[in-house]
């Protein structure tokens, strides 16, 4: 068996389906690893079909074994196909032609599509091809969502096309005129081969069709009536045989064939009379909605014509680990068509998007690049090796200097630890030294405060109370009416204050001797004021705070204050 091997992804509107291929030395492909995943293909979730896409692909290429890059295929309803003639031109003009003509049909601008075409004949007067376009954003977000699923799009054939090659290598003996009906979930392609040329149309009558009908008869939502549709036609329902869902169901089927059969009789009608080909001598039948029961007959004794299932793997080995494709051969044509090689005299077809495309082109080419680059890797050897010996000895030469700048480096390492023992030790220092002027601090302060009482008079203090930062409201008014005060460390402006504030709550009561037996005097509160007024020019003191008076007691003026002390001589 031979290389090279073809991942192939099928991505309908309802299943993934996918594929390793190889060739043999026959040249008969081989299917090595298989699996498929289906999920809703309701049209309503058209929008997230490329993200459906993914997440099935994910699950199935797990299960295949299979990653890398892949062939992908596009259904039909999402690809647009146009079939034209032109004159015969040269090959280095045909892009051109076939540009203009792109242009005229194809209802978007060229920008906002990716083309591509297929010769269908050329017989040196007159050139036929098939034009197939498929909007830039959906092949971009399918290109988008199997690259989070672990698979690189390293091409995408629209799945008339796939279909085409299909047929072409499974019955390379089939002659006269013959029609290909593959039925999908969301569009029927109907692919015509008469004598080499063929001819596409794409239909919206598919699986779906029997789906919705069900649904609307049901009243049921779209995902149960699928459910229902394929228990039933594939004979897997627990419904009883008088059953009126079965009825629908067995109705909506019939239905169904009935429309294909006119369908096909239209465009049959329609193709000969436009290329003057002949009536098919076989019909071949395929897809998922091919699977309908009693289809082939009803179609084969409408049509007067011979009806058959596509064989999809007619041609094709299958190993036995892929054994279970046999029992999905209904929807393999298309991924056994994306296996199948271009002939050599055929044009290369994709849809790939462009910036994809630059970018497999470029790792086509990465090879030349290499071996230009070993070139001028070999050009610039001899002057490398001198270089490089010439850094070996600058490196020697480091090595040596760094030796000898270790105990240095040792040096300077022990310095900075002394330097910073030294400022542990200022530090320390620093903190005894505040602690030795905080305590002569409290003695002049006391002195301070003993000769202002002397210069009042006949006045003394009851209590003093010290309020730290770090005490609380409740810590700071003990009974006994003393004024506590919050931790202050702020300023006027709101700004943070270099040191803590203390504050000093204090109490006292001076003796009215001109009034001893009845109310304090006004004199008596001026003498305390101006004690209160004389910290002002106490170098310990910088403001006073809350002074209240008490002149309930005869003879006696009760008095109490708060005291700010300056930070800069703390107590």
């Amino acid at each position: 068996m031979s290389s090279p091997r073809v991942f192939a992804v099928d991505s309908g509107a309802g299943h993934v389906a996918c594929g390793v291929f190889a060739s043999a030395k026959n040249g008969r492909l081989v299917l090595e690893q298989f699996a498929l995943e289906s999920f809703n293909p309701d049209a309503s979730l058209e929008a997230q079909w490329a993200e459906l896409v993914a997440q099935s692909l994910s699950a199935a290429d797990k299960r295949a074994a299979a990653s890398g890059s892949a062939v992908l295929s596009v259904p039909g309803h999402l690809t647009l196909t146009k079939f034209v003639k032109t004159p015969a031109v040269d090959k280095a003009k045909r892009d051109k032609v076939l540009q203009f003509e792109a242009q005229q049909n194809i209802p978007y601008p060229l920008s906002e599509v990716v083309w591509d075409y297929q010769t269908v004949s050329d017989d040196s007067l007159d050139l036929e091809v098939m034009l197939a376009a498929v909007k830039l954003d959906v092949v971009e977000g399918l290109c988008d969502s199997v690259r989070e699923a672990g698979v690189s799009a390293s091409g995408v054939l629209p799945a008339t096309l796939a279909l085409y090659r299909s047929f072409k290598y499974n019955y390379p003996d089939a002659s006269g005129a013959n029609l290909v009906v593959n039925i999908g979930a969301r569009s029927t392609n109907l692919l015509f081969i008469d004598n080499g040329r063929f001819f596409i149309r794409t239909i919206a009558l598919a699986g779906n069709s029997v789906t919705q009908s069900i649904a609307d008869e049901l009243k049921q939502e779209f995902s149960h009536a699928e459910s229902l549709k394929l228990q039933v036609l594939g004979g897997t329902s627990d419904l009883p045989e008088s059953s009126p869902a079965r009825t629908t169901i067995h109705n909506a089927a019939q239905s169904f064939i009935g429309r294909l059969h006119m369908e096909i009789t239209r465009s049959t009608v329609n193709y000969r009379r436009q290329s003057g080909g002949e009536q098919p001598s076989v019909i071949y039948i395929t897809g998922g909605g091919s699977l309908v029961p009693n289809l082939i007959p009803t179609l084969a004794d409408k049509l007067k014509t011979r009806v058959e299932s596509f064989d999809p793997l007619r041609n094709v080995d299958v190993a036995p680990s892929a054994a279970a494709a046999r029992d999905y051969s209904a929807v393999l044509a298309d991924l056994v068509g994306l296996a199948v090689a271009t002939e050599p005299s055929e044009k290369p077809f994709t849809l790939l998007p462009p910036a994809i495309g630059e970018a497999l082109a470029f790792r086509k080419r990465q090879p030349f690049y290499v071996a230009a680059a070993a070139l001028v890797v070999l050009a610039l050897a001899l002057p490398a090796l001198h270089f490089h010996q010439r850094a070996a000895a600058a490196d020697k030469q480091a090595r040596v200097l760094e030796t000898r700048l270790q105990p240095l480096r040792a040096l300077k390492e022990g310095d900075a630890r002394n330097l910073s023992k030294i400022e542990d030790l200022k530090r320390e220092i620093g903190a005894i030294k505040g602690l030795v002027e905080s305590k002569s601090n409290w003695i002049n302060f006391f002195t301070d405060l003993q000769e202002r009482l002397v210069r009042v008079e006949d006045v003394w203090l009851e209590k003093l109370h010290v309020v730290r930062p770090a005490q609380n409201e409740a810590q700071a008014q003990p009974s006994g009416g003393m004024f506590g005060v919050q931790s202050n460390t702020a300023g006027d402006d709101g700004s943070a204050s270099a040191a803590p504030v203390i504050r000093l709550n204090l109490s006292g009561r001076l003796l009215d001797k001109a009034n001893p037996v009845s109310r304090v005097s006004p004199e008596a509160e001026i003498r305390v004021r101006s004690l209160l007024d004389s910290f002002a020019d106490s170098q310990f003191i910088t403001s006073v705070e809350k002074e209240t008076f008490n002149t309930n007691q005869p003879g006696i003026l009760s008095f109490d204050f708060i005291l700010v002390v300056d930070p800069k001589k703390p107590l």
